[in-house]
């Protein structure tokens, strides 16, 4: 049945649009004439079609139809009963009068799917909330900040320090992620790359992949951006204390790992965690970013780093490992105690974490001890919009840090 209706969805949208229990929405700025004011607003969006799904690197992680389709209905008729206790359709019949090829009819589909008992299968689908929003009157409002400081990093990434105008503390956790908002263009989210401080300044890495993006790259020294947050879930150094430690990221997944490494490794901390084993992939040697620091990193007698890249141009110089992060993974020497005492942190792209955590299990590290962090298409930071959601979890309030053991029967979690 699924098959045959999915295969002849247009990917229209029709009937998410008139349904009046899909409340998807995207969040946009409108401009004023005068181009001084304007006002945020929602605007409503449908999982059916494809960009709904579309992640910050380009990537779709629901592409096929065919799954789009599958979500919707299971979104309705099991995620939201079983994590709320009621059935998201009220039988109103518009979905299947707007349908074009006349597939969306949903009373059998939410029949079967609507027969469950929640107390056996609640847990499979969320995961324990563990942050809330202080003021839900003004989730979308950001508070003004200035940009301190900036710095190429690569031809598609760029530092930036941002300072908030109020002068108070970001008051983020290793992990969390700011949405940062310009004017006129709109938001995305990012991760913020500092340890926390008492400072109202904090640092984040932009690739330019989009228009928020992209925008960024031009502005100057001095220039405002708006910021939510910080959101989501974070890491629980506390969990990691008395733990040797042990950091994979592969590419611009550095960025939220450099957060955590440099809390360790401050100076007030340190003495709090055992040994720290870092191992960093990088495309080729121009994009490995944050060099300066990897080297001292290295200097730490408590301290094992390695590098490597999956290829090196003519052009380039570089003396270390050649290949992907995995070939790293032999290099580290576990006994059978210090495999069960040690936490491992994977960041990186879709394709990297089946292989890195693969590795892990190798070296006897159990899955308990496996934390990730998924990126995927946040929009409003606050788990209301919908663009985040795999089955029955909000990414950027329950993640986007998860324990591996929560998510390693997920559908879509690592694709």
């Amino acid at each position: 049945m699924w098959g045959e209706k999915s295969d002849k969805c247009l990917e229209c949208s029709s009937c998410t649009m008139v349904c009046p229990t899909c409340f998807c929405y995207d969040v946009k700025d409108e401009v004023s004439l005068n181009l001084k004011d304007g006002r945020r607003i929602r605007t409503w969006d449908s999982c059916l079609l494809r960009d709904f799904t579309k992640i910050g690197s380009g990537e779709v992680f629901r592409g096929d139809v065919r799954e789009r389709f599958r979500h919707r209905f299971y979104r309705k008729g099991n995620y939201l009963p079983e994590r709320y206790g009621f059935v998201a359709c009220v039988g109103c019949g518009r979905c299947g009068i707007a349908c074009l090829p006349d597939i969306a009819d949903p009373c059998d589909v939410m029949n079967d799917l609507s027969h469950f008992e929640k107390s056996d299968y609640t847990s499979r689908f969320f995961i324990e909330q563990k942050t809330e929003t202080k003021d839900k009157t003004t989730i979308h409002v950001p508070r003004s900040a200035t940009i301190k400081h900036m710095e190429k990093l690569t031809e598609t990434e760029m530092f930036f320090e941002i300072e908030l105008d109020d002068k108070k503390s970001l008051c983020h956790k290793p992990g969390q992620f700011v949405e940062v908002s310009i004017f006129g263009i709109g938001e995305a989210p990012i991760s913020v790359s500092s340890s926390p401080s008492s400072s109202p300044s904090f640092e984040i890495v932009v690739r330019k992949v989009g228009n928020v993006t992209t925008k960024l790259f031009t502005m100057s020294t001095g220039d405002k951006l708006g910021i939510r947050g910080p959101f989501g879930n974070g890491f629980d150094v506390k969990s990691f204390e008395k733990k040797h430690l042990l950091f994979a990221s592969g590419g611009i997944g550095l960025v939220p790992m450099r957060s955590i490494i440099n809390y360790v490794l401050e100076k007030e901390n340190r003495k709090r965690f055992k040994d720290v084993t870092i191992l960093y992939g990088a495309r080729q040697p121009s994009e490995v970013l944050f060099m300066g620091e990897i080297e001292e990193w290295k200097k730490s007698s408590d301290v094992k780093c390695e590098l490597t890249v999956d290829q090196c141009v003519d052009d380039e110089t570089w003396s270390g490992n050649v290949g992907l992060i995995t070939t790293l993974f032999p290099k580290i020497r576990l006994d059978k105690y210090d495999s069960k005492n040690t936490i491992a942190v994977v960041i990186g792209p879709p394709v990297m974490y089946k292989f890195a955590i693969r590795s892990l299990e190798t070296l006897g590290i159990p899955d308990e001890n496996i934390f990730v962090s998924l990126e995927r298409r946040m929009k409003c930071g606050v788990g209301k919009c919908g663009h985040c959601q795999i089955n029955g979890i909000y990414v950027c309030k329950e993640g986007p840090v998860f324990n591996y053991c929560q998510i390693k029967n997920l559908p879509e979690a690592f694709e």
